[in-house]
């Protein structure tokens, strides 16, 4: 992948007086029953260096307890937080209703468990404003452990040490870079308005506990599809808290097994979905080429070196893929919903 680095110069203090406007950069926090990470996330949010901008936090269990914390917060905050109530479930409903409420031109958006680098809106403000090609953008997004990880963690994630999808980390480089196959996490990921709406904004992900849809990875998709320029801002830094519940096997297998019901959602949302025949078939396809790690499995559950682990959400990976097929087999209000294009307009 090849990106383009710029020489920041001494053109902001020219590009500072342009963002003097609030509506330039709005900040968007769903939340979903975790008031007290959300309380931390907000506390994080009023040391940015950024002087101007607008804070949004979705409820999305539209919650009366959250509504009065954030009411008590912003008695003494230096930048509010406007309320939204978004009782319509779903990560995707929570994040379209913050951008129908925001202001902004470009919209930053995180999760309620990270905290911020005191740079980290000036870093996305500074490229914005000094890249107007720029559709989209992402940052390093690195860990906070609340425990010491257990033992087995280190080395599976040093098999992917610029990326870990599952507890959504991720710093790939060291520069500033701007290409069109560039990628972020949506606990760390800014993007213009005009580019949100044209794409039809988030993909669903999950419903409760249940998972539909490819969310932020849809929306990379689609942004790749239309040779949109997405950049990598090194000092747009979070830091995503991991609780101690996340560094288990059983976190692992659902998050592994969430990303099969991306995978097959990705492939019908783009292909169309098939009649019973076809669906019968695609179940068969996946039946026979993970068979072999789905029999390891039962071998190695419980094991904790990095090749037994790998198997072992491969294995959940592809039983939650064949799952899916099975569910468009039974339900058509889901092959609606794969097929559905626009979730920003019509959700």
């Amino acid at each position: 992948m090849e990106g383009r680095s710029v020489d920041d110069g001494t053109g902001w203090l020219r590009l500072a007086a342009s963002l003097v406007n609030v509506s330039l950069l709005t900040l968007i926090v769903p939340t979903y029953r975790r008031p007290s990470d959300l309380l931390r996330c907000l506390e994080s949010v009023q040391e940015q260096t950024l002087q101007h901008f607008e804070l949004i936090v979705v409820d999305n269990a539209a919650d009366d307890e959250v509504a009065g914390g954030v009411a008590e917060f912003n008695r003494h905050a230096r930048i509010q937080a406007r309320y939204v109530p978004e009782p319509r479930l779903g990560l995707h409903n929570a994040r379209h209703a913050g951008v129908r409420a925001a202001s902004g031109d470009v919209l930053v958006f995180t999760d309620d468990d990270a905290t911020f680098d005191p740079r980290w809106l000036e870093a996305y403000a500074r490229r914005f404003v000094s890249h107007p090609e720029m559709a989209a953008a992402g940052g390093p997004a690195r860990p906070v452990w609340e425990v010491p990880p257990p033992a087995w963690l280190p080395p599976f994630m040093h098999c992917q040490p610029k990326m870990f999808p599952i507890l959504s980390l991720l710093e790939p480089f060291e520069e500033f870079r701007l290409t069109h196959d560039g990628y972020f996490f949506g606990v760390n990921m800014a993007i213009r308005r005009q580019p949100l709406v044209d794409v039809g904004g988030f993909n669903p992900d999950s419903f409760g506990s249940v998972w539909l849809g490819d969310g932020e990875t849809g929306l990379n998709r689609k942004l790749w599809q239309r040779n949109l320029l997405i950049g990598y801002v090194p000092d747009a830094v979070v830091y995503h808290h991991v609780r101690a519940e996340r560094m288990t096997l059983t976190y692992f297998r659902r998050r592994e097994a969430n990303d099969g019901a991306c995978d097959m959602y990705a492939r019908f949302h783009r292909d169309g979905v098939p009649d019973r025949v076809g669906l019968v078939r695609a179940g068969a396809e996946i039946a026979l080429h993970s068979a072999r790690d789905w029999l390891a499995s039962l071998v190695l559950r419980g094991r904790t070196d990095p090749r037994s682990l790998r198997v072992q959400l491969r294995a959940a990976r592809a039983w939650a893929r064949l799952e899916y097929v099975g569910r468009l087999l039974v339900h058509p209000e889901l092959r609606e919903l794969v097929s559905r294009r626009d979730w920003l307009q019509s959700n």
